[in-house]
């Protein structure tokens, strides 16, 4: 499991993407994520439907989750980067 990371805003990705998680400087990669692949992934989020009456129905509905990742390489190989908050942020990246 990989250790805990303390939050933060997704403008600040392109540098936290910079850091190992020992918090070392990764070597051969700038932070510029455009530069690496960009990965997409679907995963469902699924809920018991309730009835009327508030009950919970034996209906199953899923909905789609989109998550965009990077795949970016440093000089000790490639590494993934979740995205998505970050991609989501505004047109012009």
């Amino acid at each position: 499991m990989t250790p805990p990371l303390l939050p933060f805003p997704p403008s600040a990705l392109p540098f936290e993407s910079t850091l190992t998680s020992k918090s070392a400087h990764r070597k051969g990669f700038d932070g510029n994520l455009k530069n690496c692949e960009l990965l997409e992934l679907w995963q469902y989020n699924c809920d018991l439907q309730k009835d009327r009456n508030g009950k919970v129905g034996e209906n199953i509905v899923c909905r789609p989750v989109e998550r965009l990742f990077r795949r970016c390489k440093d000089r000790k190989g490639t590494f993934m980067v979740e995205t998505t908050v970050w991609e989501g942020e505004g047109s012009a990246k």
